[in-house]
């Protein structure tokens, strides 16, 4: 029995149709991972927690990372591209980099060099610690108000070995509160970096009982927090759910600790 030609497939031809459908798919590929330093304009000393952002043309926020307490930061942009790099960190001035072409794969090493704000109020010099007390006035609180929630630098300058922010907290914390670290939780868990809880948890890991961390008038993560250097801490305050949730919305609602921090610290 003979078999007609034309019912015969054509294996060929189907595999250069589907090779031209996949042809046909955009493929994103992923960018030059930015490997970030942040320094002092004046003296080139390095920076940390520096609030720095990678945005569009068009001004949207791509993403969000925090120096460390070495200036150092790393960003993974989604995809190649055109973008800008900004930075807010109190104590200087708002920096907007030119325009930065990052290319397929590979590694991008960028410096950032920022030049200090003038620190002052109503036209005169102060401290860091009496700007943070200016702003505990904006919302109605004051140092002596808060008691032992409120801790300066001589108090945390008193402190001998500071290996992260936690350990100033739990010199003086109030009755109640916890300071959990990742480190502490059990293998496998998610890095929440470090918690500072003011109710007692009522699971190892301490999970809905984070304050909120503001650094330098800026909203951190537990993991961010962890960067903070305990040197360059000028002035804590931290503030009970009710009177975070006043100032900060439902970010408040399990309390905020708000830090303080010295020029290029």
């Amino acid at each position: 029995m003979r078999i007609s030609k034309r019912f015969l497939p054509k294996p060929r031809v189907l595999l250069v149709a589907a090779v031209s459908i996949a042809l046909a798919i955009p493929v994103r590929a992923q960018a030059q991972t930015i490997l970030g330093r942040v320094l002092d304009q004046v003296n080139e000393a390095p920076v940390g927690g520096v609030v720095v952002r990678l945005v569009e043309r068009d001004g949207a926020e791509r993403l969000r990372t925090l120096s460390d307490s070495a200036g150092r930061f790393v960003m993974a942009p989604p995809e190649a591209g055109e973008y800008l790099l900004t930075t807010e960190r109190f104590g200087y001035m708002e920096t907007r980099s030119p325009l930065i072409a990052l290319r397929m794969e590979g590694e991008a090493p960028i410096e950032l060099m920022i030049s200090p704000e003038p620190l002052g109020l109503a036209g005169l010099d102060v401290s860091v610690e009496e700007l943070a007390a200016e702003e505990l006035n904006q919302m109605g609180l004051s140092p002596n108000q808060l008691g032992n929630r409120w801790i300066n630098k001589e108090t945390i300058d008193a402190i001998p070995i500071k290996r992260d922010m936690g350990v100033v907290l739990e010199n003086r914390a109030p009755a109640g509160m916890q300071i959990l670290r990742s480190q502490n939780l059990a293998a496998g868990s998610d890095d929440m970096g470090l918690c500072v809880s003011q109710a007692r948890a009522r699971t190892g890991a301490g999970r809905g009982t984070c304050s909120l961390v503001v650094l330098d008038g800026i909203p951190i993560s537990g993991v961010q927090a962890m960067d903070i250097d305990p040197d360059a801490i000028e002035s804590i305050a931290i503030l009970t759910p009710t009177e975070a949730v006043t100032f900060f919305g439902t970010m408040g609602s399990t309390g905020a600790v708000l830090v303080w921090t010295r020029r290029g610290g």
